[in-house]
């Protein structure tokens, strides 16, 4: 936010690593948690509170290579405060980005998907981890979000919009795309492969909507934005990152380094649904269990009910996202360790569900008996409310009373910790909104083919 790229060189460090001048308030932000970091049992209330300060001093960072965009935008608020609170309006902001772009993809999938079973594979697609990262200072929270509203505007455009298509969905489309390409450094790759899924799903309808020169613009704005972040990852070297301490076996074959690289994926599933904190505090197993059941019936009816191509086209993103993760995590493991996480390939596995939720008739539910949309939203919408709720609450207690000590967040324990606003208010707001939120999926799920799609005439 201050103007400074990618910082300085630090000696005799990491080359990861980058120094920069920043208020002093932020000097201590790394070393806040290391009292509890790693070690679930033990509450937050042990870190001790950030001094206020608006002074300046050099402070050193390991992201300090990533683009600046998202850093950018959430820096807002340090350029007039410099105190502790400054960390959640960082954090309500960058929670407020992403709840725009994932409330505008279940927008669209309500206006022009109402026929297919997008708004389930959307609302599971926002795994809980994808909400745990909206809301704290991480790239990956935006990343994910845009990532989600650029799948789903893009495939409502190759299915429903090839006529006339819709302006807000294409500017959606575009807009949410050039976010996605200046997040990260593997952001244009994920890009990319929204794209060519897209042909490959519907090459026909893609040639035709090419024909538009609105659409030719906006393809060239995401080419160009792309080459610009690709230009910047390759000078800034966004790619180096500090290396793991999770080293494969050193001097082995390609294919046991793979063996033990696939000995990692049930680990990479948990993450993708809910493995919060420093990777300490996974998911409670009833959740994951319950996450992953509803996750699975939605791609089996994908590969079932659909059309054949639009079966083969989820089946080879399917294997694909698979080896493609095998092969990134292997491009750098020797020298660096497996520092991958679920996380970082989020944006292209989110596009499994929500490709499956696109290819899935409603209709093709009518052989399963009277009403089968009604009790499947309900089941869905449950499933998902329960399961937020139960992480939330889950997370609520690792923070504020440690795992393993007592299962009440209300217990006073040695360094527990509390929200600003108390542990009972956090709960009650928590409960609330997810019982309204459920309320609502259940609402726009089981309403979905009660309406005809509007005609797309541009607007």
């Amino acid at each position: 936010m201050r103007g400074e790229l990618i910082g300085q060189p630090v000696r005799r460090a990491q080359s990861a690593t980058r120094d920069f001048r920043v208020p002093a308030v932020f000097k201590s932000v790394y070393q806040l948690p290391a009292c509890y970091q790693f070690h679930s049992g033990t509450p937050a209330g042990c870190a001790p509170h950030l001094r206020s300060s608006s002074r300046i001093v050099t402070v050193s960072s390991y992201v300090g290579r990533y683009l600046p965009l998202y850093y950018a935008v959430v820096g807002l608020p340090t350029l007039v405060m410099h105190s502790e609170s400054v960390i959640y309006f960082m954090r309500l902001l960058s929670a407020l980005i992403s709840a725009l772009l994932l409330s505008l993809a279940l927008s669209i999938a309500v206006i022009w998907c109402r026929t297919t079973m997008m708004m389930e594979a959307i609302a599971l697609a926002m795994t809980p981890l994808a909400i745990f990262l909206a809301g704290v200072v991480n790239p990956n929270g935006f990343e994910i979000a845009a990532a989600i509203c650029a799948w789903t505007s893009g495939l409502a455009l190759v299915r429903n919009g090839t006529a006339q298509p819709p302006r807000a969905v294409l500017a959606a489309f575009i807009t949410s795309g050039c976010l996605l390409e200046l997040t990260r450094g593997l952001s244009v790759l994920w890009m990319a492969l929204i794209l060519l899924t897209l042909v490959c799903l519907e090459p026909r309808s893609c040639s035709l909507l090419l024909r538009r020169w609105n659409v030719r613009i906006g393809v060239g704005v995401l080419v160009v934005v792309g080459a610009v972040a690709v230009g910047y990852v390759v000078t800034a070297r966004t790619l180096r990152v500090l290396p793991s301490s999770a080293l494969p076996p050193h001097h082995e074959s390609f294919v046991v380094l793979t063996e033990h690289v696939l000995g990692q994926f049930g680990f990479f599933l948990r993450q993708f649904l809910g493995v919060f904190g420093w990777l300490d505090t996974p998911s409670p197993l009833l959740s994951t269990i319950l996450w992953a059941s509803l996750l699975g019936f939605i791609l089996v009816l994908g590969l079932t009910v659909s059309k054949r191509s639009d079966g083969v086209v989820l089946a080879l993103l399917l294997l694909g996202s698979f080896v493609l993760t095998i092969a990134l995590i292997e491009w750098n493991s020797r020298t660096l360790g497996i520092t991958w996480q679920a996380r970082d390939g989020f944006p292209l596995y989110a596009g499994v569900p929500l490709v499956a939720g696109i290819v899935i008739p409603r209709r093709a539910l009518e052989g399963f008996g009277t009403s089968p949309t009604r009790r499947l939203a309900l089941v869905v919408a449950l499933g998902i409310g329960v399961t937020q709720l139960a992480d939330l609450l889950w997370t609520l207690r690792r923070f504020t009373v440690g795992l393993g000590r007592t299962v009440n967040p209300f217990h006073h324990v040695s360094h527990g910790w509390s929200p600003p606003l108390g542990i009972p208010f956090a709960v009650v707001l928590a409960t609330a909104a997810v019982i309204l939120y459920t309320g609502w999926l259940f609402k726009l799920m089981a309403g979905g083919s009660d309406r005809k799609v509007p005609a797309l005439t541009g607007s």
